[in-house]
């Protein structure tokens, strides 16, 4: 369980009934509806609330919710949230949203935590000296003063970053918030076997392609991920993912861009859904345990 979970678990939850009127709220920017969709609240934290409604949510996707009180949504009166968890009730569907107030401008940002060691184009285990060095470096490339190769975004970009980075004790903090955040957008592989196994290795291959798919279902406009990003949320160095993306590359699954990410092709697709679906007719295929001990007695 990742350590912004935690928390919120934490954080006191309190009834959302205060009186003989439930508090309902709308939803917005939810996926598969045709509109808004309106949900009651069931109970709210510092960090959350939890909702009920007539329609399934989809896990990690991001929506905006209209109609809290006090001042949990800002002066917009919306804030942006993601959800968590939904399951099915009876009556509908309960679901955890978790607030990501960072998401609420309207604008589709690249992370809702910037990467800054790709933007200082460093190892996350560089040294002081080293961050330094190269902030010099592109921070002379990108000054607004160059005429040739001024850019004003990327030098504010640089900046953030190394006032982060150069700071022991806010890298350290940045570094918690970055992997927390990876862990619960992206926690879809888990690898259980070992690293020299062929099903270890045929299972790295599938987990990549989940976590490009993802990334290019989830952000259509930059569905790109760093080899950093695969190497953390994989858990898995990057020598052992070096011959599964040969691999995938090798077979048109994936490709490397020119700044060095990588991103899945639709080939790719195609590949990793025929997959899915490989596995779940072989799962419709087998036996319930009912059955096959009722067999084995006979």
């Amino acid at each position: 369980m990742s350590q912004q979970a935690s928390e919120r678990r934490r954080k006191p939850r309190q009834k959302a009934l205060r009186g003989t009127e439930p508090l309902w709220v709308t939803l917005h920017s939810v996926p598969g509806a045709d509109g808004e969709v309106r949900a009651k609240v069931i109970d709210v934290s510092d960090n959350g609330i939890g909702v009920e409604l007539t329609c399934a949510l989809q896990e990690n996707a991001f929506i905006v919710v209209q109609g809290l009180p006090g001042a949990a949504a800002g002066p917009s009166g919306r804030i942006g949230a993601r959800v968590v968890r939904c399951s099915a009730t009876s009556g509908g569907f309960h679901a955890g949203l978790a607030y990501e107030e960072k998401r609420e401008r309207g604008t589709q940002s690249d992370d809702a935590i910037p990467d800054y060691y790709e933007v200082l184009q460093i190892s996350p285990n560089a040294d002081p000296d080293m961050i330094h060095r190269v902030y010099r470096l592109l921070a002379q490339r990108y000054h607004p003063d160059n005429t040739d190769t001024g850019d004003e975004r990327a030098f504010r970009l640089l900046t953030d970053a190394y006032k982060v980075l150069s700071e022991p004790e806010k890298r350290a903090a940045y570094d918690v918030n970055l992997h927390t955040y990876r862990q619960m957008r992206w926690r879809i592989f888990d690898q259980k076997v070992a690293i020299s196994s062929k099903l270890a290795e045929k299972s790295k291959r599938r987990g990549i392609l989940d976590l490009l798919y993802t990334a290019r279902r989830n952000q259509p406009t930059n569905p790109q991920m760093t080899l950093h990003e695969l190497e953390d949320l994989l858990g898995c160095p990057r020598e052992h993912l070096e011959f599964s993306l040969w691999y995938l590359k090798e077979n048109g699954l994936v490709m490397r861009t020119d700044n060095g990410k990588f991103m899945i092709t639709a080939k790719g697709v195609d590949w990793a859904e025929a997959e899915e679906a490989i596995e779940t007719r072989m799962d419709r295929m087998l036996p319930a345990a009912s059955d096959r001990s009722s067999a084995a007695t006979q």
